[in-house]
């Protein structure tokens, strides 16, 4: 018979023989990393300003053209 307040061993743990739980797939390791979501909130941001250059100013490139024709 154990001393009182002595716990059981391993082997006579009733929790001891859990299941792991199941792993997460990499891809949702990746995506709820919050370095990887600044990089792409980043781009993001980027991207959408690059866009709205190009739609505002559509004849930008024509005039560094015609610039770098005169030395």
């Amino acid at each position: 018979m154990p001393m009182r307040g002595e716990l059981p061993s391993v082997q006579a743990r009733t929790y001891a023989g859990q299941t792991p739980r199941p792993q997460r797939s990499w891809f949702i390791a990746a995506v709820t990393n919050r370095d990887f979501q600044a990089v792409v909130v980043f781009a993001l941001i980027g991207m959408l300003a690059t866009i709205d250059a190009v739609l505002r100013f559509p004849e930008f490139g024509a005039v560094m053209a015609q610039y770098a024709q005169f030395p």
